[in-house]
């Protein structure tokens, strides 16, 4: 029973339109049957469903935090080629004033 709840809920629920007659009926039977009307259960079962199938969102913290790596490299990127420049300018200079 739960494993048929699980796939109509997934078809249904996550990838389609919502609860239909049929699911809400199993939703009921589960409930009751399963989870002895205890609403509790029933939430983290299906919460653990959602966390089983629905991709994990990154935390705003986790997402600045990624943002920050990437500026982290790019800064570290144009310090590298400003430096290529200067060592470049100083070899010119060099070549220009020793004739």
């Amino acid at each position: 029973m739960l494993e048929e709840f699980k796939k109509q809920y997934i078809e249904k629920c996550i990838h389609g339109d919502g609860f239909d007659k049929e699911l809400n009926s199993l939703f009921e039977q589960v409930l009751i049957v399963v989870f002895k009307d205890d609403s509790e259960k029933m939430s983290a079962f299906i919460q653990s469903i959602n966390d089983e199938v629905l991709p994990e969102e990154l935390s705003e913290v986790e997402l600045l935090k990624q943002e920050n790596t990437k500026l982290q490299a790019a800064i570290k990127s144009m310090q590298d080629e400003s430096e290529m420049v200067q060592n470049a300018f100083m070899e010119v200079t060099d070549y220009v004033f020793s004739k």
